[in-house]
C-alpha cells in the first residue's frame, strides 16, 4: 500500500507541476502599455522629422531623439514593464 501511494503523490505532483508550468503570466497594465507606446513612437517619429530639417545641429539632435527612444523601446521598457 505504501508503494501505490508514493506512485500516486509523485503523479499528483508531476501534473501539479506540469500545471504549473503551462500557465501564461497575468500580463502587463494596459493603460500603461499604451502610454509609452504612444510616447516613445512620437519621441521617434519627432526624432525623424527633426533630423530632416538640414542642419548639422538640428540632425544630431534628431538622431540622439531617436537613439533615446529606441533604448528606451528595446531595453527601458522590458525592465520596466516585467
Amino acid at each position: 500500500m505504501n508503494n501505490q501511494h508514493a506512485a500516486e503523490a509523485d503523479v499528483m505532483a508531476e501534473q501539479a507541476e506540469r500545471t504549473e508550468s503551462n500557465q501564461t503570466s497575468t500580463g502587463n497594465n494596459l493603460v500603461l502599455s499604451i502610454v509609452l507606446f504612444v510616447v516613445l513612437f512620437v519621441l521617434f517619429a519627432a526624432g525623424l522629422y527633426v533630423m530632416s530639417l538640414f542642419t548639422t545641429v538640428t540632425f544630431v539632435v534628431g538622431l540622439g531623439m531617436c537613439l533615446v527612444a529606441l533604448f528606451g523601446t528595446f531595453d527601458l521598457v522590458p525592465r520596466f514593464l516585467t
